[in-house]
């Protein structure tokens, strides 16, 4: 008989949106018998859009009892204003849908995560700006002991790692050009956080980019289930809003494939707690700071202990992502009355 180790419990942390990628993580582990979902908690900007978001993705995934809630939408650093494109929504919310939908629960998140730390314990996967972290840790120093581990999508080790017109970019234009979204959002709550966690995995921008999701895998999502539907079009709304001026040119050599669609940074953050050969992790010394008002992760021996992503096979997690999405798919299309 084989053994199969108890699921990891995981709350999810989101700025889900515009991008795709944060609902493309929250399937992901919805459709990954490691980890079992406890909730998802909202962060950043519009947190009541951004809830009913998660909240309708959960209910065409068929866990309509995972409980959503509202955090804090303010970052804590003032200089930050928090970022919409107006596209949140797009493909999701903008279409008639009659199915299930999660609750989202009055409970302030930031609350809720202390008090869920007290009743069982969870792993917390922080794929947006560490606000919700930083305010949660900042009223009960103890959940940082309690919390069985943080993985985090954020950080950039080394911006030369980042396509070339990128980094002309952040020489020109310094902390507005700064790459790693997450953490440029709130740098005031990530410094936080990176300095309250024992140890921390870091899923950085650095590996993220060699991630991509390629226009013959999303084709793949079979369009038959609300859930597979919803995912394609998130995905065709983004493409369409970002990728045609944000990605390099064709002359850049870039980690970005010419037929990306969509780049997976928080499915590779989720998949961290579970790496198969598609993901290498390595324990790292790191020291965290604020540089020209840039969060900064630095590796150095006396630093605090931690955990980075160091190399990902982006043909290979996408393979493995595509199968788990596709499963959970074709299982929602056999379970649906007709």
């Amino acid at each position: 008989m084989t053994h199969h180790p108890s699921p990891i419990p995981v709350v999810i942390d989101t700025d889900i949106g515009a991008d795709p990628d944060d609902a493309l993580a929250l399937v992901l582990a919805l459709a990954s018998p490691e980890v079992d979902v406890r909730g998802v908690t909202i962060v950043s900007g519009d947190v009541d859009l951004r809830a009913r978001m998660a909240a309708r993705l959960l209910g065409m995934a068929g866990r309509q009892e995972i409980p959503v809630f509202r955090g804090q939408g303010v970052p804590l650093d003032p200089t930050r204003d928090p970022a919409m494109t107006g596209t949140e929504g797009q493909g999701l919310l903008d279409l008639p849908y009659e199915g299930p939908e999660a609750t989202i629960d009055e409970t302030f998140a930031p609350d809720w995560l202390a008090e869920e730390s007290r009743r069982r314990p969870f792993h917390l996967v922080a794929i947006g700006p560490l606000t919700n972290v930083a305010l949660a840790l900042g009223q009960d120093p103890g959940l940082a002991g309690r919390l069985l581990g943080l993985t985090a999508m954020g950080g950039l080790l080394d911006a030369r790692s980042m396509p070339v017109a990128w980094q002309r970019d952040i020489r020109e234009r310094g902390p507005a050009a700064w790459p790693d979204y997450n953490t440029v959002s709130d740098p005031t709550a990530a410094l936080a956080v990176a300095r309250s966690m024992n140890t921390i995995t870091w899923v950085t921008l650095d590996v993220t980019m060699r991630a991509p999701l390629r226009a013959m895998a999303r084709d793949a999502l079979l369009p038959n289930t609300p859930l597979g539907a919803a995912l394609g079009r998130m995905i065709d709304a983004w493409r369409a809003f970002w990728f045609p001026t944000a990605l390099p040119s064709p002359d850049d050599p870039s980690p970005v494939p010419a037929d990306a669609v969509a780049l997976l940074h928080d499915p590779l953050a989720l998949a961290a707690l579970f790496p198969g050969e598609w993901l290498h992790l390595r324990p790292a010394r790191l020291a965290y700071g604020i540089e020209d008002g840039v969060f900064r992760l630095h590796e150095q021996p006396d630093g605090a202990s931690g955990r980075l992503a160091a190399e990902v096979d982006g043909a290979r997690f996408e393979a493995f992502f595509v199968a788990r999405i596709m499963r959970q798919i074709a299982q929602l299309s056999v379970s649906a009355p007709l």
